[in-house]
C-alpha cells in the first residue's frame, strides 16, 4: 500500500525563458536587504549577476555579495557566507548558480540564525528547524536544490560529503529562466541530465512501498529527461529542450515524486565519497555508480529494471539486457564511466567504504537499499569493472 503522507511545497515558482529580471519583484515580497551568494565564474562573465543586482536595486533592494562559491562546498566556506550573512544584518540569501551556489545558500542561511558550523547540522548529527529566508536562482538544471529544503556540503579535514535537511531554508522563491543554461558548457549539462536521472529513480528502486503513480512518474522523469538532453545536444538553441529539462530538474527532487512512498538514497551514499575525497562532479559521480549499483540489484529489481529498459525501448523479459539499454543512453551522452574516464589511477576502496558507512549505516550496521547492503555489497559496486 500507499505511504501516508502529508505534502506541503511552499516554494513559490517563477518560471519562464527570460524572466530573470522578475527578480527584483519577487525579492521585494520577502525582503529589503539581501545576500547574494554565487561563484567568481560564470555568474560574472555572462553578466547574469549585474542583472541580478541591478533588478533588485530597481526595487530599492539593498545588496551584498559573496562570490566564493566553489564546486562541492566545503564546510568553512560555508560558514563564512553564514558569518557574513550574520555580521551584514541581511533580511535574506539569494543563492544563484548550481546547486553548489544554492546549497550555500541554505547553509548560509543556517549559520547566520543558528551559529555554530554547518557540519553541526548535518543528518548525522542533529535537526535545524530556523534560517534565513532563502531565494534561488538556478543557471544549471540538475539538483533540483531550487525547490527543496535539502542541500550538501563536504567536509574540509576529513573530505567527508553530508548532506542537511532544513525546511525553513527550502527557497521562498525559486526563479527558473531556462535560458540562463545557454551558457552552460556541454559537460555541466551532461552531468545535469545523470543527476536529475538519479533523483528520479532513488525510491524507485528503495522503497517498500506501493505506489504506482509514483513508480510512473519516476520513469516519466526519466524518459523526460533522457529526450531532453539529446535534444540540447543536437540543437543546443531550441528553446523547448532547456524549458523541459529546467521543468524536470525541479520536479525530481521536489518532493512531489516521492509522495506516497519512502526510501533511502542509497546511489548518493555511494557516489558522495567519490566528489568528497577525489573532487569530482557530483554528476560524474552518480554516472559511474549508477549502472553498477543496478548490476548487483538485477535480481532483487527485475521488474523495476525491465520497466525503465522499456523506457528506453527495450522489450524483453531479461533484466541484464534491459539495464544495458540504459547503459547504452549514457554512452550516447558520454557518462559511461570507467574509473579512468575519472582520472582515479589506485582509488582507495575500503576508504570510500569506510566514508559510506560512517554517514549513511543504520543500527543493525547496513546501508539501505534495494536490500540492507553489507561492507562487502558497496565494495563490489566501487570495484565492478
Amino acid at each position: 500500500m500507499m505511504r501516508s503522507f502529508t505534502l506541503h511545497i511552499p516554494t513559490r515558482f517563477v518560471f519562464g525563458w527570460g524572466n530573470l529580471d522578475r527578480i527584483g519583484r519577487e525579492t521585494k515580497r520577502i525582503a529589503q536587504k539581501v545576500l547574494i551568494v554565487c561563484s567568481s565564474g560564470s555568474a560574472v562573465k555572462t553578466g547574469t549577476l549585474n542583472q541580478v543586482i541591478r533588478s533588485l536595486s530597481e526595487e530599492g533592494i539593498e545588496v551584498d555579495v559573496f562570490d566564493q562559491v566553489t564546486p562541492n562546498p566545503r564546510v568553512s566556506m560555508v560558514n563564512r557566507a553564514g558569518e557574513l550573512a550574520r555580521d551584514l544584518k541581511v533580511q535574506a540569501i539569494l543563492g544563484l548558480g548550481g546547486g553548489s551556489a544554492m546549497d550555500t545558500a541554505k547553509g548560509a542561511a543556517i549559520v547566520a540564525v543558528n551559529g555554530g558550523s554547518i557540519w553541526d547540522y548535518v543528518h548525522i548529527h542533529k535537526t535545524v528547524n530556523n534560517a534565513l529566508p532563502v531565494i534561488t536562482i538556478p543557471t544549471l538544471s540538475a539538483t533540483g536544490s531550487e525547490g527543496n529544503a535539502y542541500g550538501v556540503v563536504t567536509h574540509d579535514e576529513t573530505r567527508q560529503k553530508a548532506g542537511f535537511v532544513c525546511y525553513a531554508a527550502r527557497p521562498k522563491v525559486a526563479l527558473i529562466d531556462p535560458e540562463l543554461t545557454l551558457s552552460v558548457p556541454e559537460d555541466y549539462l551532461k552531468d545535469g541530465a545523470v543527476d536529475i536521472i538519479s533523483h528520479a529513480l532513488e525510491a524507485y528502486f528503495t522503497t517498500r512501498d506501493e505506489a504506482p503513480l509514483n513508480d510512473g512518474l519516476s520513469l516519466l522523469l526519466v524518459r523526460t529527461t533522457a529526450e531532453a538532453i539529446q535534444h540540447i545536444l543536437s540543437d543546443p538553441a531550441a528553446h523547448l529542450p532547456r524549458e523541459t529539462f529546467a521543468w524536470t530538474a525541479t520536479l525530481a527532487l521536489s518532493d512531489l515524486n516521492d509522495a506516497g512512498r519512502e526510501g533511502p538514497y542509497a546511489m548518493h551514499a555511494l557516489a558522495h565519497p567519490l566528489s568528497g575525497l577525489y573532487d569530482i562532479s557530483h554528476g560524474r559521480a552518480l554516472a559511474f555508480i549508477m549502472p553498477r549499483y543496478l548490476k548487483i540489484f538485477e535480481d532483487v529489481c527485475r521488474d523495476k529494471i525491465l520497466k525503465l529498459g522499456e523506457t528506453f525501448g527495450f522489450k524483453g523479459t531479461d533484466p541484464h539486457k534491459a539495464l544495458n539499454t540504459f547503459t547504452g543512453f549514457l554512452k550516447r551522452i558520454d557518462r559511461d564511466l570507467s574509473w579512468k574516464d575519472l582520472n582515479i589511477q589506485n582509488p582507495d576502496i575500503d576508504l570510500l567504504t569506510d566514508h559510506v558507512f560512517a554517514l549513511n549505516q543504520n543500527r543493525k550496521g547496513f546501508v539501505q537499499g534495494p536490500h540492507p547492503m553489507t561492507r562487502d555489497d558497496v565494495k563490489t559496486i566501487y570495484s565492478l569493472s
